[in-house]
């Protein structure tokens, strides 16, 4: 059962259309809620305790089928994962109503989902259940391509080896922010390799000398050319989440590290590919703030119930074996590009692709056993959380993902840095951080800023992470002086100008 914390959220708020174009463009999550984050000191690593709720367990009878594998997450590499796939093809097909049963929570209302009622603006799943034939068509579907369309692994598994890093980037703006990225990792002496993804023309060779004469192991791949594994779209000026999806199975790197180029790393990503939960599991998936709606149709065609214990997942950064997860990659890719005008209804871009991949091959998934910790300015008694800290499985603090950071107007972010001391001052973490079956109450909110002094009057509004009964504490608690690295990597680069 869960527990509910009380306190209704913001109903709705986060489905009014954004006005600000570059802010749509980035937003894919602010549907999104999830739920507070910390409960100890993580300046200092901790014993890592490998999670054992929350990783995606199969949530249907294992052992009449003797193919059908609990911990298939232990097979060697791809290959080995077929006589399994064939095994979940033939488990029984699940109803919208068996899928929804695992998802009792007494007020729903209180509940931060990725989705409001009536807010899918096209087929109104969130209100009226799609219907069962609809649920069988399209598990057969994906069914259907695991049992006759995925490229072979042996055919392309010398197209990839090592680890490295994945960002998708090109544009002037997401390049600026792979600059900050480059000085973080050097700070840290990272010295991983670094590949940058692109669609078409838009680096050109002057660019690609440029960024590479700032790191000394820099790979670029062209996602449009012929010569990708996998072969995407792009859609203009548009969000193109499909990218992502893409550029890991694409990649070079046979461990590809997936990070958006907003996300700033805290620690030497490399110590994560030592962690036991990712030695276990060949994966890491980190949580988003929102949980999925009961009758979200991917539960049901996914052959999966409901779960009150786990939240969506948040793509900022993720890390994966495609030597053991070729073909789940390739779900995932297919999901989010062949068929992403069906599933990005309910599964909003490449985020829960991949999650979702997961359940559908009944494959369980590593994650770090700590939740999101909101990390932002706290000014006159308004907090606005602007980013994420995401956690090693160790417990420390290994991202601070800026995903609303961009919502903040240039000039509240020139006060904050001239007269608060930046942008980056506290934090707010729930005191359930380990205990994902606790509801919390949170949303996300607009700030308009009315502490700031002569406050212009045509400035925009901001968009800020917001945990309603947490304190707000001094950043410096769990990371120390980052207000003084972020200025020393170039952080503030959107004031330049």
């Amino acid at each position: 059962m869960a527990i509910i914390l009380r306190g209704p959220r913001i109903a709705g708020l986060f489905f009014i259309v954004i006005s600000l174009y570059l802010v749509a463009q980035h937003l894919r999550w602010i549907p999104s809620r999830r739920p507070g984050y910390y409960s100890s000191d993580l300046s200092k690593p901790t014993t890592e305790q490998i999670p054992t709720a929350g990783l995606g367990k199969i949530e249907h009878t294992v052992g009449k089928d003797p193919d059908l594998l609990e911990d298939a997450h232990k097979l060697p590499d791809a290959d080995a994962f077929l006589p399994h796939f064939k095994a979940v093809t033939r488990i029984a097909g699940m109803t919208m109503a068996q899928a929804k049963s695992g998802c009792t929570w007494p007020a729903m209302d209180e509940i931060f989902f990725q989705y409001d009622e009536g807010t899918d603006g096209v087929t109104n799943w969130t209100e009226n259940d799609r219907d069962d034939d609809d649920i069988e068509a399209h598990r057969n579907q994906w069914q259907d391509f695991i049992s006759h369309d995925l490229l072979p692994y042996e055919a392309h598994k010398d197209r990839f080896q090592g680890r490295g890093i994945v960002i998708v980037a090109g544009n002037q703006k997401s390049m600026k922010r792979v600059r900050v990225i480059l000085r973080a990792l050097r700070k840290l002496g990272s010295k991983m390799p670094v590949e940058i993804n692109y669609w078409d023309d838009e680096m050109t060779e002057e660019a690609q000398k440029d960024i590479s004469s700032m790191w000394p192991d820099m790979y670029f791949n062209d996602l449009s050319a012929a010569t990708n594994i996998i072969k995407t779209n792009h859609d203009g000026p548009y969000i193109n989440y499909q990218l992502k999806t893409a550029a890991v199975v694409n990649s070079r790197f046979a461990e590809p590290l997936l990070l958006d180029s907003d996300n700033i790393p805290i620690v030497d990503p490399e110590t994560l590919y030592e962690s036991a939960t990712y030695q276990d599991y060949g994966t890491l998936f980190w949580p988003d703030i929102a949980r999925t709606r009961p009758n979200n149709p991917i539960w049901a065609i996914t052959n999966t119930e409901c779960r009150m214990d786990e939240y969506e997942q948040e793509s900022g950064q993720l890390l994966v074996d495609k030597r053991r997860y070729f073909y789940h990659l390739q779900l995932a890719a297919w999901m989010n590009n062949a068929h992403g005008d069906y599933y990005n209804e309910f599964l909003l871009g490449d985020k829960d692709s991949f999650r979702m991949a997961w359940k559908a091959l009944k494959t369980q998934y590593g994650s770090p056993r700590k939740w999101i910790t909101s990390v932002g300015t706290f000014t006159d008694g308004h907090y606005c959380g602007h980013s994420f800290a995401q956690h090693h499985p160790d417990g420390r603090v290994a991202f601070f993902h800026g995903g609303l950071v961009k919502t903040l107007p240039k000039q509240l972010i020139k006060w904050q840095r001239e007269s608060q001391g930046g942008i980056f001052q506290a934090y707010k973490r729930s005191d359930y951080d380990e205990q994902p079956h606790i509801v919390v109450n949170l949303s996300i909110k607009w700030d308009a800023a009315e502490y700031m002094p002569d406050r212009p009057v045509d400035m925009g509004v901001a968009s800020c992470t917001d945990y309603y009964e947490v304190e707000a504490r001094p950043l410096d608690e769990i990371v120390p002086d980052f207000e003084t690295t972020f200025e020393e990597i170039g952080g503030y680069w959107m004031l330049e100008n």
